[in-house]
């Protein structure tokens, strides 16, 4: 080896050895880190990781990791947009491992609730940390099949005396009160079975859902045109590196879904539903139960592609439809007597039979497509153009016959007298709306971030009803050889005489100003404005929210502000534009409430967390509004009451290793007032003075589980009517006081007993459900006989009895 040569080997491994050595000092120099989302455990790209008073500072990779000096006696701030920044003394950073920094979104520390979000890491984060409520529990307290509408009334605050019914109110308010968002995107009736009036089923697939936030008041001025509540439900992008998905079947329904990755920049989710209960209840003898044939199918999804790591593309669809018939024949032979009838000795005999043939159509399709950016480690800014329709067909008909037959002895001559009612109904409904919206959120420095957005909504209603009554009565009474005829036709109390049809828009802006004081008290202060064009409203909403950290896990929360809600296509006066037309109802809210949460151990599965709430509701200019005809809710059309709803809930939840349970109390008084009447106050229809509700999960070793569900709820206040005589033996019905009388209490337990089997690349769940498993009676509400011939009668509307179910769920990964 040349001289030169062996030289120039010398010098590079003394420069080796120099790097090798400095590089081990920059190592030791160094810490690692990762942070993630606390709330669904993905991790957070481009958070902003700093030392506080001092320009060192870096941000975390699209992976969420990232690598910073060391600094000691000095305080770490993490930080990213939209979430509550966290700060930590560099004694609590470890230089040996990596550190986990785990940030929640500023929304749940204020006020949202997570009451179902799906994880994307192996972590007990999740589960067991104290702004999550029951996370994938949720799958196993529905009744019948999944359903997250029907889940979230176990929670306070949350009023329905019929768990097979997905719909809800939410502290005294009405069900139309309540704001649904999917991924955005508000959708008006997100039902199944929207016919049958004591049972309905949720349009969601659970296995798509990433997270639900509910808000049971003062929600934030991001969220408008509603004055109760937010249910915020967001799809999930499909994995982006394995295909997965799952199946079930039951006596009720079957259920799949797949995702997966599409090329390497994009993914796909899509899940599919459809119910066979129609076969299941023609086996069922109970009442009439036989004659009914719900079915009904949705099919959904979401596609992502990702332009870069800070330029995302989202495209979700939602399709659902429904096929309802109920035909039910009823037969009610009469015994003959003995009478004397034209002074001679007769025979006579009644019969009635009743007919109907109720039918019924129902689609939703909804179109969304999100484009969300990250502008820079301080801003984000999102665009999404949604489309919404949904086509209700409804037809009923009713046909009954009330005859009498007298056949006299001495002369053999043949009497009768009969009478045919008819009712014929339908309603038929279109809407469709199209709307765009943006909003820009920055983070000026880790205390402080704004948040502002637009939206403009085309709207078009489309309504046609129509209830119409023919009465035909027919004897021979005065004469055998002689039959007389006579034809009422009157309107019903269904629907209304104009049709419905409008083409308007709405638009709206909000500011939120974020402000985290320190590490203890943080508040939004905000406001928006919404105007709707059909009844030229322009509205302002101021709003305000604080979150107050007591110290030993305890914090205090409160919240303020006035909330508008635009009329429903149900709640306008009329079709045409104008400033007389129905004007939007508004709330003002007032609430507070502490929460603490205790740990039992270091691991933080093992707690107990109270959370105590107090609320106080105005109305002003509401629409009065009330359960009529088919159990639908009505609406007088006028901004002529005013009302309050005030009350309490209470939540209590217990973690403990292969044992979970919750307790919730709900104390409830809602009362409304006709402006322009002398009657006063009367209870709304949502006024439930006590509800209670329990759920509780046990482990039982070797993959086996019991979930137990029970419920209790004060009876709602109901109008009780009155039979009237309208002549010629023809009778109909009179309201008696509003709202005097009220409903049996509601009660009910269901089981759930699952097992396990665990094999290599997926996962055998079998369950067995049962609902109302000690058959309790519940009186939904009471049936008032169709008016016609003879004084009618009064009939228990019972729910569901004692149903049980099993099924199947096949997951692989």
């Amino acid at each position: 080896m040349k001289f030169n040569e062996f030289c120039i080997y010398i010098v590079l491994l003394l420069v080796i050895a120099f790097n090798s050595k400095n590089f081990s000092q920059n190592d030791e120099n160094y810490f690692k880190g990762r942070v993630i989302d606390g709330q669904n455990l993905e991790v957070l790209p481009f958070a902003n990781i700093s030392y506080e008073g001092t320009t060192t500072g870096t941000t975390s990779d699209e992976k969420g990791y990232f690598q910073l000096p060391f600094l000691a006696n000095s305080n770490l701030i993490v930080s990213y947009v939209g979430f509550k920044s966290l700060i930590i003394p560099s004694s609590n950073i470890k230089n040996d491992s990596e550190n986990l920094f785990t940030l929640f979104p500023i929304d749940i520390f204020l006020q949202e609730v997570t009451v179902y979000s799906s994880q994307s890491l192996d972590s007990d984060i999740l589960e067991s940390n104290n702004l999550s409520i029951q996370s994938e529990r949720i799958r196993e307290i529905s009744s019948a099949m999944p359903d997250i509408l029907r889940s979230v009334q176990a929670l306070p605050g949350i009023a329905v005396n019929n768990e097979f019914k997905a719909d809800f109110n939410v502290r005294g308010g009405t069900q139309d009160e309540n704001l649904v968002l999917v991924n955005g995107a508000q959708v008006y009736e997100p039902y199944h079975i929207k016919e049958v009036a004591n049972a309905s089923v949720g349009i969601f697939n659970v296995d798509l859902i990433k997270k639900v936030d509910l808000i049971t008041g003062g929600f934030s001025a991001k969220y408008g045109d509603k004055m109760s509540s937010v249910l915020n439900i967001q799809y999930r992008e499909g994995d982006k590196e394995h295909y997965k998905g799952a199946a079930s079947l039951s006596l009720a329904y079957g259920d799949a879904y797949a995702e997966g990755p599409i090329t390497e920049n994009s993914s796909f989710i899509l899940g599919f539903r459809k119910s066979y209960m129609e076969y299941v209840l023609s086996l069922i003898d109970y009442e009439d139960i036989n004659t009914m044939q719900p079915s009904f199918y949705d099919i959904q999804g979401v596609v992502s592609y990702n332009f870069s790591p800070t330029n995302k593309l989202l495209f979700e669809f939602i399709h659902s439809g429904d096929d309802f018939s109920y035909t039910p024949s009823r037969n009610y032979p009469g015994s003959p007597s003995n009478i004397n009838y034209n002074n001679e000795p007769a025979t006579s005999r009644s019969i009635k039979t009743e007919d109907e043939n109720n039918l019924a159509t129902y689609y939703t399709n909804l179109f969304d497509v999100q484009s969300i950016n990250t502008l820079s480690n301080k801003s984000i800014l999102n665009f999404e153009l949604s489309y919404y329709s949904q086509t209700d067909d409804e037809y009923r008909l009713f046909e009954r016959i009330q005859a009498r037959d007298i056949k006299t002895s001495t002369t053999n001559s043949h009497f009768f007298d009969s009478l045919y009612t008819n009712r014929l109904t339908y309603d038929s409904l279109e809407i469709e709306t199209l709307e765009i919206k943006s909003n820009l959120i920055y983070q000026f420095n880790p205390n402080y971030e704004i948040n502002v957005g637009a939206s403009f909504q085309k709207i078009f209603y489309m309504q046609s009803t129509n209830d119409l009554w023919t009465y035909t009565y027919s004897n021979n009474l005065d004469d055998v050889n002689n039959v007389e005829r006579e034809t009422l036709v009157r309107k019903g109390s269904f629907g209304d005489d104009v049709p419905v049809n409008t083409e308007s828009y709405k638009y709206n802006a909000y500011i939120e100003n974020i402000y985290q004081i320190n590490q203890d008290i943080t508040i939004n202060l905000g406001g928006r404005i919404d105007y709707f064009e059909i009844n030229k409203d322009l509205t302002f909403s101021p709003r305000f929210n604080f979150a107050y950290n007591l110290g030993a896990n305890t914090i205090l929360r409160g919240a303020w502000g006035h909330f508008y809600q635009s009329p429903n296509y149900r709640q306008l006066l009329y079709s045409e534009s104008s400033d007389t037309n129905t004007q939007s109802q508004k709330a003002i809210h007032y609430i507070l409430g502490i929460e603490n949460t205790s740990y039992f151990s270091n691991s933080l599965s093992n707690f107990f967390k109270i959370k105590l709430e107090g609320y106080y509701k105005d109305y002003y200019e509401a629409i009065s509004s009330w359960y009529g005809t088919f159990e639908r809710l009505e609406y007088s059309r006028n901004n002529d009451a005013n009302g309050n709803a005030k009350g309490m809930d209470l939540y209590a939840v217990l973690s403990l290793p292969g044992f979970y349970t919750w307790l919730s109390y709900g104390l409830l008084f809602a009362d409304e007032d006709k402006i322009d009447d002398e009657f006063g106050e009367y209870p709304r229809y949502t006024d439930q003075r006590h509800s209670i509700s329990l759920v509780t999960n046990v482990y039982l070793g070797n993959d086996w589980s019991i979930s137990l569900k029970g419920f209790y709820g004060s009876g709602f206040p109901y109008t009780p009517k009155e039979a009237v005589h309208l002549g010629n033996n023809i009778w109909d019905w009179k309201d008696g006081e509003i709202h005097s009388k009220t409903l049996p209490a509601y009660k009910r337990v269901d089981l759930r007993v699952s097992k396990t089997f665990k094999y290599e690349n997926s996962d055998l769940d079998i369950f067995i459900d049962v609902s109302n498993i000690f058959n309790f009676k519940n009186v939904f509400n009471y049936k008032y006989d169709t008016p016609g011939y003879g004084k009618p009668s009064v009939e228990e509307v019972l729910l569901w009895p004692i149903i049980p179910s099993f099924g199947i769920r096949w997951q692989f990964n």
